[in-house]
């Protein structure tokens, strides 16, 4: 059973039971679906990164990555499964490259401009809406585009505030690799298939 069957039998159950409408079953549905991907996909990093020693710097670039890609969208795969493991996969390689980092002694204001640099893409190109999700309302992309700063904006003072160089590391280079997300040569909009 795929996760989408899964949350429609969980959804169905929860609104027999609770006597909702086709609309809350639908938004109940979609919720289930999201947080079943969201458990699924912090699993499958924690196994992939577990495997290539990398699970502490994996898991901190996750959370950061995770927390802007949900203010500011970005590239997507035409199928949940081929995107969480191509997260989990990516994830756990910046793991890995942020332990080599932390053995080559990477200076802070490396960090602060690699986070300036993912500022400014953000401030050029977030939020990235998809086919499936387009944001039509101004007003929400503008709160959108807010909110990814500021998430980028927390990074750059915590670089400066923190002094455990492997969470400094982990979560510039997630932040970073989620902001390369926004860049229009990732959004090319393809007929799916």
């Amino acid at each position: 059973m795929n996760l989408s069957c899964l949350s429609k039998v969980i959804a169905e159950y929860i609104t027999n039971e609770t006597k909702y409408d086709e609309e809350k079953k639908e938004i109940i549905e979609y919720a289930i679906e999201t947080l079943l991907l969201t458990i699924f996909g912090f699993i499958l990093i924690l196994l992939v990164s577990s495997f290539l020693n990398a699970l502490v710097p994996a898991v901190i670039a996750a959370i950061f990555g995770g927390v802007l890609r949900k203010v500011s969208g970005g590239a997507h795969f035409n199928s949940p499964m081929k995107c969480l493991t191509f997260g989990a996969i990516t994830y756990s390689l910046i793991g890995v490259i942020a332990n080599k980092l932390l053995e080559l002694n990477i200076s802070n204001s490396i960090l602060i401009l690699i986070l300036f640099l993912s500022l400014f893409i953000v401030l050029m190109f977030a939020p990235v809406d998809s086919d499936a999700k387009p944001i039509h309302s101004t007003i929400l992309k503008k709160k959108l585009k807010i909110s990814s700063s500021l998430v980028v904006i927390l990074a750059i003072i915590l670089v400066f505030i923190n002094n455990l160089e492997i969470f400094e590391i982990s979560m510039t280079l997630g932040i970073f690799y989620q902001t390369i997300t926004l860049l229009p040569f990732f959004n090319i909009r393809r007929c799916k298939t």
